[in-house]
């Protein structure tokens, strides 16, 4: 009886290994997507989508689950599958809780970002400006709500309207100032957006205190020697050159180029990049000797 009841006691405590929850898998999934494991987050998720079928409740874990593979295959560039997974969340979302739902903005934001990368433009904007319609009624100052006007603006910008995407980016850098505070990476990376939607559009006196803005941003974030300040520091000063204000311009570049000799081993085609943008100034300033020298330089470390 008492080798009967231990053996029992064994089973009981071995069981909750083999039995593991939807939450479990799903965690595990998102852990190995999140690092890059694509096997192995596929392997969870098709656990997860099996335990789900079993339940009977599409709109529950079965549609998260599609969500979720509908990311994965989005990353590993599987069109065909990312793009079935979305749709059939959709449709499950949209039934079961009617087409205004926040459940179908997750499921239209999903397939839109599939659609923008893989640059099929006209496809993505309508679903984007379905997703913000929701969102915005539902949570405007949400993290998600910016995602989904941060996708919008990456199409605008991808597709020329760079003064259309400066208004949307502007929106999307004040909630995330709100959500995550001003010195987080995607408040730095919106106020990189947002400058370079700037630039791009000729609108150089606004992209300037934008990116001095993300310069400091960047160095509260990761030190000053970070080679993302270098890449803020170039910007930079590539709009100052443009605008005239060489000096300012030669300052920003000589900080960027210290912090790219630091890392000239690891990245020497962003320390080629960064020379090449120095010569470009000096010549406008007629110190063609200084800036031969530089492209000498990024010539041979495999610069252009």
């Amino acid at each position: 009886m008492q080798r009967w009841l231990a053996l029992a006691i064994i089973i009981l405590t071995i069981q909750p290994a083999y039995a593991e929850t939807w939450d479990e898998h799903n965690k595990s999934g998102l852990a190995a997507l999140h690092d890059g494991n694509y096997s192995e987050a596929e392997k969870q998720f098709a656990i997860c989508r099996r335990q789900a079928e079993k339940s009977g409740a599409r709109y529950g874990n079965f549609a998260t689950t599609l969500l979720n593979q509908g990311l994965l295959y989005d990353k590993k560039d599987n069109l065909d599958e990312s793009e079935k997974d979305y749709k059939e969340a959709l449709a499950i979302y949209e039934k079961s809780y009617g087409k205004d739902a926040i459940q179908v903005s997750n499921a239209l934001n999903g397939l839109a970002d599939l659609y923008r990368h893989k640059k099929r433009y006209a496809e993505a904007v309508p679903l984007y400006l379905r997703a913000k319609q929701i969102r915005e009624k539902v949570a405007p100052d949400h993290p998600d709500f910016a995602d989904t006007l941060n996708g919008l603006a990456d199409v605008y910008r991808k597709t020329g309207k760079n003064g259309e995407a400066a208004v949307v980016y502007t929106k999307v850098l004040d909630i995330r100032k709100k959500a995550f505070g001003a010195n987080h990476p995607k408040t730095a990376k919106s106020l990189e957006n947002l400058a370079s939607a700037y630039s791009d559009s000729g609108k150089l006196d606004m992209a300037e205190p934008v990116y001095e803005n993300l310069v400091t941003t960047r160095e509260s974030i990761g030190g000053p020697e970070d080679p993302k300040v270098a890449q803020a520091l170039e910007d930079l000063a590539a709009v100052q050159t443009k605008n005239g204000k060489f000096k300012k311009a030669e300052s920003r570049y000589k900080r960027a180029l210290a912090i790219r000799e630091k890392n000239a081993k690891a990245s020497p085609a962003e320390l080629a990049s960064c020379l090449n943008g120095y010569a470009q100034l000096l010549r406008k300033t007629g110190l063609n000797d200084e800036a031969s020298k530089l492209e000498a330089r990024a010539k041979k470390l495999g610069g252009k």
